[in-house]
């Protein structure tokens, strides 16, 4: 049973005070919404409602679980608006202030195609850091050693013929320093 779709209908039946009518402001036929209140009555040992002639009515026990039902209804709608909310925020990104425009450009097309939007933050490598330490930022791009490394990437640019073996820093600075960068990479 689906605790939150029973508390749900279960106030919107008390508010109604109709079986068919809360189950149509929820958007569910009546026999769901009569199995959901029973499920509930069942999960609480006692009778939420009483049925009488065409309507309902809350009993004793009804009354004293309808507040906390109601809370629990507004505290998942509240939920479900933040994790929209979550959604439609950037994720802040720190970066070395080396990285290119064009490449930041690039990631941030990539992750869009995703869903996902990045808000770059530059800085040198205690900025980055400290942002991330801070809970400015969700993510760093940081170097560590090996041994302390929770994740390893392949480091270089994407390429249509997959690389033979891992690419290390010390072999990108000397490509770097043997072969100027051209200005429209």
């Amino acid at each position: 049973m689906d605790l939150v779709d029973a508390c749900r209908t279960f106030t919107a039946v008390s508010e109604l005070g109709s079986m068919t009518l809360g189950a149509a402001a929820t958007g569910i036929p009546q026999p769901v919404a009569s199995r959901r209140i029973a499920g509930l009555e069942k999960q609480f040992g006692a009778r939420l409602l009483e049925r009488c002639g065409r309507g309902v009515s809350l009993t004793p026990f009804g009354r004293d679980m309808l507040a906390s039902a109601t809370r629990l209804v507004e505290l998942a709608d509240e939920m479900m608006l933040d994790a929209d909310r979550a959604k439609l925020r950037p994720i802040s990104l720190s970066v070395p202030t080396s990285c290119s425009t064009r490449s930041l450009a690039v990631l941030a097309a990539s992750v869009k195609a995703e869903g996902l939007r990045i808000d770059f933050h530059s800085g040198p490598p205690g900025r980055r850091a400290d942002e991330l330490a801070a809970r400015k930022v969700r993510a760093a791009l940081r170097a560590v050693p090996a041994t302390e490394a929770i994740r390893a990437v392949s480091l270089g640019c994407a390429h249509r013929a997959g690389l033979s073996s891992a690419v290390r820093i010390a072999a990108l600075r000397r490509l770097v320093r043997d072969f100027p960068v051209r200005p429209d990479c």
